[in-house]
């Protein structure tokens, strides 16, 4: 029912879209399959909940409705901090376009360059407008169904604060704005794919991703601690020449403008352009663009190809010499089986998409945490914490214990993968302790994610606080690798990137979270407590070098029989 009120919705232009050399019966086809396809598709809301019968999606967008409703009752904010109207819709629509963005970007794989279509559609005898045209229409239907929750906050609050005929203007005014930044976003990818080879067009939309995700983060998390309550009530968006060029503003001046039916040439030029841009967008993308869309996305879908040969080379080309990662797992892991899984981790960490976006973020979120750190400590100075005893032990194992999050994050990922099936190498290959592999796996992690930042931290501290901390430091490590192995000890029942995530078992997500979070919290109240013992902080850390070694050496001799696939 909603699949045939948006198709129907989108189609109402038909005979515009005929002008414009797009068929519309192909166009109407296209969208009812695709939008079908979107229907069985699980989202990442809904296959966190699936079990292991793989039941079907019947419903697979609420999960993602439910959390942009909740997510909008952020944007209403401005209407309670300030009184002038052209300040509140700015702000509100800045927050929406800037998050209308990084949901674009976010759903790139599956939505808006969607390579399939190139061996499903592109066979048929379908123009590169209607196939461009139904591209853009499923990504605005698809973004529809997560603006309008996301929106929902703010019509609410518009009618009850500014009467009914003022939210039904904001929702008039609103597909402008949403146009324009889908069209926005989409002309951004073109032009980057005609300028870059699609390897390096794929490899910078993830980091892209990964950058979103934690600015969004620490916007919400740390310019509210930045700004003064008072100084936000007397804020007002000046008139002045460089706010024309600021979309937010075209949107603001437009509803003003419309509402009280008066503005200046300025606000009514600004307004204008809030119409006119989402316009132009449309007709630059279809005439200019078009051609040479197909071409582009043909060559992204065959560029893994190349990116295999092209590392394969690369490998090749550096046999005569001996890598970090050589070096590393040679002097920390046995031959055979564990250096193989070693290096196999380390590799696979670096290269594959999937693990990079669910790990990396996390050194972004670690940065906003040291910042906020930072800015709720209003008369902070390092003298201060160099002469107090107890802000430099906070300091210290914070400093410690919270790089141990990435590590445990690190270890969690990979477990699965997107591309579960190629594990099939560790049933056919003679490993007779897979123990072995995750032991290497363990290792390659615990070199990779946790020791050069915690190295690096504790060098730069020890200047700082004194040699005395040495030992604190020592002990430290250790227990972070002890975490580290006991957790995998405890949870870890998969060869590494051989699990798809649908395999998971209903609650060990929530389970392995509570175990993440306990178990470096717990030890580092301990540490805290025995900080300055100095004897017994030494003794602490030789008890856990030993727990480090048997808990090891227990997961490097694991057996087939504690392992569970998702080929069972």
């Amino acid at each position: 029912m909603i699949n045939k009120f948006f198709i129907g919705l989108v189609m109402l232009p038909s005979s515009i879209y005929t002008k414009m050399g797009v068929d519309v019966n192909h166009l109407r086809a296209i969208l009812q399959v695709k939008l079908l396809m979107d229907d069985r598709r699980p989202n990442a809301f809904k296959q966190t909940k699936q079990d292991s019968k793989k039941k079907a999606v019947n419903s697979a967008t609420i999960g993602s409705m439910v959390a942009m409703s909740v997510l909008g009752l952020m944007f209403i904010v401005p209407f309670y901090i300030t009184s002038n109207t052209t300040t509140q819709f700015t702000l509100y629509f800045s927050m929406f376009i800037f998050f209308l963005a990084a949901t674009l970007i976010s759903d790139f794989t599956s939505v808006l360059i969607d390579v399939r279509d190139n061996q499903i559609i592109l066979p048929k005898p379908i123009s590169d407008k209607t196939f461009l045209f139904s591209r853009l229409l499923h990504i605005l239907i698809h973004i529809s169904k997560l603006v309008i929750p996301l929106n929902l906050a703010g019509i609410i609050t518009i009618g009850i604060t500014k009467g009914i005929g003022a939210a039904f203007l904001f929702v008039g005014i609103l597909p402008f704005a949403i146009v324009f930044t889908i069209f926005l976003i989409n002309a951004l990818y073109l032009v980057i794919l005609k300028v870059t080879t699609p390897e390096k067009f794929k490899s910078a939309i993830t980091y892209f991703q990964i950058i979103f995700a934690v600015l969004i983060y620490g916007s919400y998390q740390i310019i509210p601690r930045m700004i003064d309550e008072t100084t936000l009530e007397n804020f007002v968006i000046p008139e002045n020449g460089w706010m024309i060029v600021a979309p937010p503003y075209w949107f603001a001046t437009a509803w003003s403008s419309l509402f009280h039916l008066k503005g200046s040439w300025y606000q009514i030029s600004s307004a204008s352009l809030a119409v006119v841009m989402p316009v132009i967008s449309v007709w630059l993308i279809i005439k200019y663009f078009a051609p040479s869309f197909n071409r582009k996305l043909a060559m992204i879908s065959g560029s893994d190809q190349s990116e295999y040969k092209t590392a394969t080379s690369i490998e090749g080309s550096k046999l005569s010499k001996t890598t970090l990662k050589e070096k590393l797992s040679a002097i920390f892991t046995k031959s055979g089986a564990e250096r193989m899984g070693f290096e196999f981790t380390w590799m696979m960490t670096g290269r594959s998409r999937d693990f990079k976006i669910k790990t990396y973020p996390f050194f972004g979120y670690l940065a906003v945490y040291l910042v906020m750190f930072f800015i709720q400590k209003k008369n902070f100075s390092f003298d201060s914490i160099r002469n107090n005893e107890t802000s430099a032990k906070i300091l210290l194992l914070i400093a410690i214990y919270m790089i141990g999050i990435l590590l445990m994050q690190a270890i969690t990922n990979i477990r699965v993968s997107d591309k579960f099936k190629a594990g099939w190498i560790f049933f056919t290959t003679p490993i007779k302790q897979p123990g072995n592999v995750i032991s290497g796996a363990t290792k390659a992690l615990i070199f990779k994610f946790y020791l050069p930042f915690a190295l690096t931290v504790s060098c730069a501290l020890i200047p700082f606080l004194g040699w005395q901390i040495l030992p604190n430091i020592i002990l430290g490590l250790c227990n972070q690798l002890c975490i580290a192995f006991l957790m995998v000890y405890i949870s870890v029942r998969d060869l590494p990137f051989a699990n798809a995530e649908i395999g998971k078992v209903k609650g060990s997500n929530f389970a392995k979270s509570m175990l993440m979070l306990i178990l470096p919290f717990g030890m580092g109240g301990v540490h805290y407590m025995i900080y300055s013992f100095t004897a017994v902080v030494i003794i602490l850390a030789i008890l856990a070098v030993i727990a480090v070694w048997l808990i090891s050496s227990s997961v490097y001799n694991r057996g087939w029989e504690m392992i569970k696939t998702t080929y069972e």
